[in-house]
């Protein structure tokens, strides 16, 4: 999320010149616009947002931050409905974590989305002097950046699909899918966007459907010869994770030597005791070679559990493993087809 805490100072560089023609009024008359729709902006035509501080500058950047806070909820609803969530179970407390691809894509396409944005009017108080500004993006503009955004994934898309339809590897098919399926995802999130913003609520169809995606990477997983193997297993019951973490991906673990080897190990070192607890550090690896025997990539996580008894820390150590291999096996792996590690 520090690329949203960071868009305010960005919009006020940009703006800089709509600031400084937006001169502080500082009459006893309270503008409309701090009582309701602003008559000059209504609703039907613009997005606005007010922002106040004890100093203008202030003022207008928290206004441009409160308009920039509605784009981001209306993407950030539509992702969370179409985005892959992560969920995990603490005692009886169940938690759900979208993934942080969500919360990047979500302030990359607000930047766009909210270009035209501008400060139209600033007004202080005479009573306590503190300042107010007003923010302002005429709903054509909006409704046009979204189309640009939507217009860019379709093209996008489109290229994604023409590699899947002549892709022989089905791995490098499977990663190909997987980016289809991120940009129709975006795309959804754009869409939902575009109908709250286009007071006409129109969407621009789609000629891709994410389910439809799913189900052919689904189809291709399956076509995939990749065997689950450990390499080194210093708290036990690794292969059992492994595999289990590989169905939840979708991998289907093969008996072939022909294919591809997907291999994994948990190295930990000495346990230490400190006020009462005992801390077992370890790491994770994961590595995958291709059916020539090429090692595509490798990645590995560090891990750290810890037990009032010693004997607890290599099932805690495990378990932990697994949430980290049903979290990041299936990006991983397609990171490593991609080449982007």
């Amino acid at each position: 999320m520090m690329r949203f805490k960071n868009i305010l100072p960005i919009l006020c560089l940009l703006l800089s010149g709509c600031l400084q023609s937006a001169a502080v009024v500082n009459d006893g008359d309270k503008p409309d616009w701090l009582r309701g729709e602003p008559a000059q902006y209504p609703n039907t035509s613009y997005v606005y947002a007010t922002g106040s501080a004890s100093k203008a500058e202030l003022a207008s950047d928290r206004a441009l931050g409160n308009l920039v806070k509605i784009f981001e909820l209306h993407i950030r609803e539509s992702s969370t409905t179409t985005q892959d969530v992560q969920t995990h179970k603490s005692g009886d407390v169940e938690s759900v974590q979208s993934s942080a691809r969500i919360a990047s894509q979500v302030n990359i396409q607000t930047d766009k989305m909210i270009q035209g944005a501008r400060i139209a009017e600033q007004w202080q108080s005479p009573d306590d002097l503190t300042y107010y500004a007003l923010a302002v993006l005429d709903r054509a503009q909006a409704s046009n950046n979204i189309r640009d955004e939507i217009n860019r994934l379709d093209r996008e898309i489109a290229f994604t699909m023409t590699s899947v339809d002549s892709q022989k590897d089905p791995l490098l098919k499977i990663a190909d899918l997987q980016d289809a399926i991120t940009r129709q995802q975006e795309r959804t999130a754009l869409q939902g966007t575009l109908k709250i913003i286009d007071l006409r609520g129109r969407g621009k169809p789609s000629s891709w459907n994410a389910a439809e995606l799913r189900q052919q990477q689904q189809t291709t997983l399956r076509l995939l010869n990749m065997t689950g193997q450990v390499r080194e297993d210093a708290v036990g019951g690794l292969d059992k994770v492994l595999h289990g973490a590989m169905a939840n991906a979708g991998f289907a673990n093969s008996t072939s030597t022909r294919g591809y080897i997907l291999s994994a190990s948990i190295e930990t070192q000495d346990p230490l005791q400190r006020e009462g607890w005992y801390w077992l550090r370890g790491t994770l690896n994961l590595r995958l070679v291709n059916p020539q025997g090429s090692v595509m990539g490798n990645k590995s996580w560090p891990l750290k559990v810890s037990a009032q008894q010693q004997g607890q820390l290599d099932d805690r150590m495990r378990a932990e493993v697994d949430k980290k291999l049903k979290k990041e096996l299936k990006s991983t792996v397609l990171m490593f087809a991609t080449g982007e590690q």
